[in-house]
């Protein structure tokens, strides 16, 4: 007997999922874990990223169900890798728009990029250069193959690459930059990506900004003393269409190192 589906998904899967995520994430997902399906089913139905451009972001994807982390030894654990959830466009637009940009100046690095609606809409943006970490080998070639399909005539950065590699492991680019993160990791993982930051920052003084989607662990951005708080986008009872903005403090620009400035935000 074929399996029964519910909001599109097989009932044995959605079942183990539910499972899954209750013993990983919580009791909050007795509830969560359903309100979540149908939250995205209808923001993905109204925003229509995918059917107008032919890619395939929306669908989220759990770690325990991608074989390539499931099965392959990893040095972080597999509690601070988080699911795959598309941010909306709408919202990535808007926290990019709230950066002054100079033209082909800026890379664009996003760490556990999933499936890529991030790099799609960021490539819409002046851009020098766009850059995609992602950790699980499926979603990376869901990934290149949505880069291959998206043609949008507001396109303005068609220079994409994409790392399929342990993100807390990679060297960011030497030019200026523009960090997004949508909720990837624990907060171990998110300190570990400030702290190499900050490394970065001071042996290559450069601008950088962070935009932070679903916000859970800012702390660690609050706390950092090389990083100010510029913007802040959402409803703090509807976290995951929440972001935060934090660029550089002038120091990192200059090689000045801020491991005795005190912790700064203007949020």
């Amino acid at each position: 007997m074929p399996d029964m589906t519910v909001l599109g998904r097989p009932l044995r899967q959605m079942l183990r999922d539910w499972m899954q995520s209750i013993r990983r994430y919580g009791a909050i997902y007795l509830a969560a874990y359903l309100f979540d399906l149908v939250r995205i089913r209808r923001a993905e139905a109204a925003e229509g990223f995918d059917a107008r451009w032919g890619t395939e972001t929306a669908t989220v994807a759990y770690p325990w169900n991608l074989p390539s982390l499931r099965h392959a030894p990893m040095s972080t654990p597999m509690s601070e890798i988080h699911a795959y959830q598309a941010a909306p466009g709408w919202l990535i637009r808007e926290a990019l728009d709230s950066i002054p940009l100079q033209p082909d100046k800026f890379v664009f690095v996003d760490l556990g990029s999933g499936k890529g609606r991030a790099l799609l809409v960021a490539s819409e943006f002046p851009f020098a250069k766009i850059v995609g970490v992602e950790l699980s080998r499926e979603l990376h070639q869901v990934a290149e193959c949505n880069i291959r399909r998206y043609r949008s005539p507001s396109q303005r950065c068609a220079s994409v690459v994409l790392h399929c590699m342990n993100a807390l492991e990679y060297d960011f680019e030497a030019e200026p930059l523009v960090l997004f993160l949508a909720n990837p990791f624990g907060r171990d993982s998110i300190e570990s990506v400030v702290a190499r930051l900050e490394i970065s920052l001071h042996a290559t003084p450069r601008q950088a900004y962070v935009i932070y989607v679903n916000p859970r662990f800012e702390a660690s951005l609050r706390g950092a003393g090389f990083l100010r708080g510029v913007k802040r986008g959402g409803a703090w009872w509807r976290p995951w269409s929440r972001y935060v903005v934090y660029e550089s403090l002038p120091e990192s620009m200059t090689g000045v190192s801020s491991a005795s400035t005190k912790p700064q935000t203007d949020l």
